[in-house]
Order: C-alpha cells, then structure tokens, then sequence
C-alpha cells in the first residue's frame, strides 16, 4: 500500500509540473493517472499521507515561533481560465475512479472518521502522568510586636523547589507523588539552623470505591471514543457507496440526454423532409397548401424539443464535471468528461432474493453503524448508572522528612544555652536523614459524599436508558428498511428487463407502422397528420426504449447498493480504525 501512495504522489508531482507547462499535457497525464487507478484498489478521500500531515503536530519552536503570526489564511479567488480543455473520454469505472479521488466534497466527508479519532487519543489523556514544577523565592520584613520573635525587625528569606507528578490509573485511583525542598532564613534568634533546609518527600493515593470505581469504567470514555470512530467509518462508507450510485446515474444521464438529443434531432430532421416533401405536392396540386404550414408548425414544435434537450444536455454533463472533478487548468474549475462506454442491454443473472437480502445483512455499512449505535448507548447507560452511586473513597498519603542547616552561632539569649546543632549539615546530610526513614508522616481516613436527591445523576441515567431504547429501535428499522431496499431494488431490475423487451418491441412495430403509413401516404390514402402522428409514435418508442436501458443500468448499481457490494464492484478500500495504541505509562 505505501508503494502504491508513493507511485501515487510521483503522479500528483509530475501532474503539477506539466500543468504549469502545459494544460494540455496535463490533462493528458491526469486522464492515463485515472486509468491506471481505475485498474487497481482505490483508497477514496484523502490520502494517508495527507491524513498524516493533518494530525502531524508542529515542534514546540514552530509554535513559539508562530505566536505572532495571524492565524487565519486567506482563501484567494480563483481565476476563471480562459480556454477550456477538451472533454476527456472516459469510461464509466474510469469515472467512479476519478470522483473518488478528486472531488472536495467527498474528501471533506473521508476526514470525519480521522476527526472521531482523535477523540480515542483525548480520551486517553486521563491516564497521562502530569509532571510539574514550581520554583519561588521570597522575603519578609516587618516589624517585631513581640520579645518572641527574637528580632526588633523580622527579616525572613524563604527559597523554594518543588517537583511532583500526579496520574490516575486503571481502577479509578488518583496517585501524587511530591518532593519538596525549602531553605529558610531569618533573623529570629530562637531558630538554632539559619539558614535551615527542608526536603520532603511524600506520596498521596485515593482509590474510589463507588462511583469513578473499576478497571471497566475507567475505559468506558475510550471505548465510546472508539465506537464513535467505528460509526464514523461505517457512515464514511455509506456516503462513498451512495456517492458512486449518484455518479453511476449523473454518467447514465449524460448518455440518457445524448441519445434523446439524437432522438429529437432525427425527428426534427425528418419534420423538415417532410416540409420539402409536402411543398413539392402542393406545387404538383397533389396536397392543398394548408399540408405545408401543418408540417411547418410540426417542424416549428420539434425544433423546440431540440432546443431544450440540448440545454437539458448541457445541465447534464455540467453536473457529471462538478461530480468528477477531474483536473484541469484550475484546483477550482474541474475539466469536463464525455462518456464513452455504452449502456448494457444484455440481462445479468442475480441471486435469490433472500440470498441477496442476506449478503445486504453482512455487507450494508448501515447496518454495523446502526449496531455500534446501539453499543454506545449501552456503554452510556454504564457510564451514567455509575454516577448514581454515591462517593465512597479511601486515601492515604505517607511522607519522609529531614532538617539540615547553619548553626547560629554564639549562645540563645533566651535559654543562655549554646544553640542545638543536632541537626546541622548541609543539603546532603538533610537528604540523608530524609532518606533514613526516622522522620515520617503518615495519614489515612474513609471519605463519603452522598447527594441529597441526586437529580442530575439521576435524569443522566434515565437518559442514556432512553436513548439506548431508541437505538434499539432504530437498529431494527434500519434492518426492515434495508430488506425493503434490496427487495424494490431487485423488482426493478426484474421490471427494467422486461421493459426492455417490451419498449423494443414497441419500437420495432412503430417503426414498420411508420413504413406502412408512407407508403399508403405516398399514394394518398393518408394525411400529412396521420404522417406526423406515427413520425411522433416512432419518437416517443425510441425515447421509451431508451429510457429502460438507462434505467435498467441504474437498477443494476441501485442493486448492488442496496447488497452494500458496490464498493467491492469498485475495487474502492475503506480501512477500519484498527487497535487504539495505549502509551506505555496507561496503566
């Protein structure tokens, strides 16, 4: 797969290249890239690289760096190129392979499951440890109103460092780690250490025992995050198999268009002979001169049916080039496409109807997002019904110390004694005392919370109830309307073929109508309206037989779409979400 993006990227480059050399050549290399994707797996949307570079996150100097730049960026204007290229001849598959390669909207849509994502990555944030550091220093002055304070105007100096890391674990614990160190100094006299240091050690824990209580629940934020991921995939996939049904029918309708503007086009034509046909009687004496302005007004109507049918045309191959999006001269204005593949007359062969409704249960995305759905409500009614319990936690935290520092020198005015140098030494000794494990602290105790009412909680439990009964339902509608999709998508198969049939064999006998009733014409035993009455008939079964060749292709795609095998048909690959990859400290 990753040969295959790099062959990809090769093509996009030497795409740009040749576009600014030439647009001609360009769009002769975009049309042989679409070919050569046609012919292998197609990822549709962005591209990994592209899905990479979006969640790639800049180093903290390019962000530093960046503070003062505006942030928002203008969208130019594109510029309206002024040659259009020539339409590019391409086959149906061709198509399909190039709308979901290179159309904006479909892109947009394929960024939505990476976005949902990311939310499995926010939703493991709460196990990441949290390190912090908190440095200060500060000074006191102020005057004595009191002999105790050892000093007529107490100075104090007071420096600071500490260091922690805190993170929540698996069962719901907090745990905080701490290390703190301080150096004090003052001119109160009863402190026998000036300067006097403090290092602590220390170590909190609170395990919940209720509510926020399990190595279950704990997850249960993740595990949302990733069914929303799932489903967005699964939807991902509904829209690019709903998305190739509309360019199947947007190419149909330009061929469609094309041959009724034939249709029209040869009736007009023939409207004209007879025009010529009728003059030349009249001015022989055979017909009176009301036949020729019959035929003109005749001629005049199906001039008009021409005229709309070929801006009917035009809207057509518009909407075929807005869905494509082939390149062109411009990112903004896609080159325009002409179909080249004629429509199948020939019936296929398809499965039993249950076994096609069968194939629709396992393969139609609907369905698994319609499921996940319904496993995030059950996961929401276990979050919420845990935030009924009331608040039953145990804590304890333990602690070392150690003293170090200046012994003040001379003899303590107020005991007469020399001052106590029990404790003196530097800020190794200090630690060494610390770590000797003689000067501790320890606490532990049992703390309750029960709400009075606990509306919130509550409603919150009732609500995910609620909504995890609606997607029950709406999973079991989902499987009837699935199963009602494949069955009208294969009676209208079944209906187009005989259609079929039935609209040539129409065709055929106004065709061999229209002979009989020249001839009888040519000999006077019809009118100039009876002439132009099966002219029309013949119009009218060509545009009927038509019609049902276009709509059995049509049926055929509906078909495989209401089966959920369309993008298989497609060669076109949608990859999962794959195993969420925990940081080795979310334990």
């Amino acid at each position: 797969m990753q040969l295959r993006w790099k062959r990809l990227v090769r093509g996009a480059t030497a795409l740009a290249i040749l576009a600014l050399a030439s647009p001609v050549a360009a769009a002769e290399v975009a049309e042989s890239e679409n070919q050569s994707l046609a012919a292998s797996g197609l990822i549709a949307g962005a591209t990994a690289a592209e899905k990479a570079a979006l969640i790639e996150n800049p180093s903290v100097w390019a962000m530093l760096s960046s503070q003062w730049e505006y942030p928002a960026r203008e969208q130019r204007l594109p510029v309206v190129p002024g040659n259009p290229l020539q339409p590019a001849r391409l086959t149906l598959r061709e198509v399909v392979t190039t709308a979901l390669a290179h159309n904006p909207r479909l892109l947009s849509e394929s960024l939505q499951p990476l976005f949902e994502e990311q939310g499995i990555l926010a939703a493991t944030a709460q196990f990441d440890p949290i390190l912090g550091s908190d440095a200060n220093f500060g000074r006191l002055a102020e005057p004595s109103s009191s002999l105790l304070q050892g000093a007529n105007v107490l100075q104090q100096y007071s420096t600071n460092w500490d260091l922690s890391v805190r993170k929540m674990v698996r069962t719901g614990a907090f745990i905080e780690a701490q290390w703190t160190n301080r150096k004090f100094t003052t001119d109160n006299t009863f402190f026998d250490l000036n300067p006097t240091l403090t290092p602590q050690a220390s170590l909190t824990i609170n395990q919940p025992l209720l509510r926020d209580f399990g190595l279950y629940f704990s997850t249960l934020r993740i595990r949302l995050a990733e069914t929303s991921t799932d489903a967005a995939v699964e939807g991902y996939r509904t829209n690019v198999a709903n998305f190739i049904t509309i360019v199947i029918r947007a190419y149909w309708d330009v061929v469609l268009k094309e041959e009724s503007l034939d249709v029209l086009q040869g009736s007009f034509e023939l409207a004209l002979k007879t025009v010529r046909d009728n003059r030349t009687r009249v001015d022989v004496g055979v017909l009176p001169p009301v036949a020729v302005q019959e035929s003109e007004a005749e001629a005049a109507r199906r001039n008009e049916d021409v005229i709309v049918a070929a801006n009917i045309l035009e809207h057509a191959k518009r909407n075929l080039q807005n869905m494509v999006y082939l390149p062109g001269q411009s990112e903004f204005f896609p080159r325009r496409v002409q179909p080249v593949e004629a429509p199948t007359h020939s019936p296929r062969e398809l499965p039993e109807l249950g076994a096609a409704i069968e194939v629709a249960m396992q393969k139609r995305p609907e369905i698994e997002a319609s499921r996940l759905a319904v496993r995030g409500g059950d996961l929401r009614v276990a979050l919420n019904k845990n935030q009924v319990l009331p608040r039953l936690d145990v804590y304890g935290a333990g602690g070392l110390n150690g003293l170090g520092g200046t012994v003040r020198p001379g003899i303590n005015d107020f005991t007469g004694q020399p001052y106590n140098d029990q404790f003196a030494g530097s800020y190794g000794k200090a630690l060494d005392r610390m770590v000797g494990g003689d000067y501790y602290s320890y606490t532990a105790g049992v703390r309750i919370e029960v709400p009075i009412g606990n509306a919130a909680a509550e409603a919150g439990y009732r609500q995910a109830r609620i909504q995890r009964e609606q997607m029950s339902a709406r999973y079991r509608q989902q499987i009837s309307d699935v199963a009602l999709d494949v069955s009208q998508a294969f009676g209208d198969v079944q209906s187009d073929v005989q259609r079929m049939s039935a609209t040539r064999l129409a065709r055929e006998l106004s065709e061999e109508n229209l002979r009989n009733q020249m001839k009888r014409y040519d000999v006077g035993m019809a009118t100039t309206t009876d002439l132009l009455k099966f002219q029309n008939d013949v119009a009218a079964s060509k545009l009927a037989e038509i019609r049902s060749v276009i709509d059995y292709n049509n049926s055929l795609a509906r078909f495989e779409r209401s089966q959920g095998t369309i993008l298989d048909r497609y060669n076109v690959e949608i990859a999962g979400r794959g195993e969420t990859d925990f940081p080795w400290w979310s334990f």
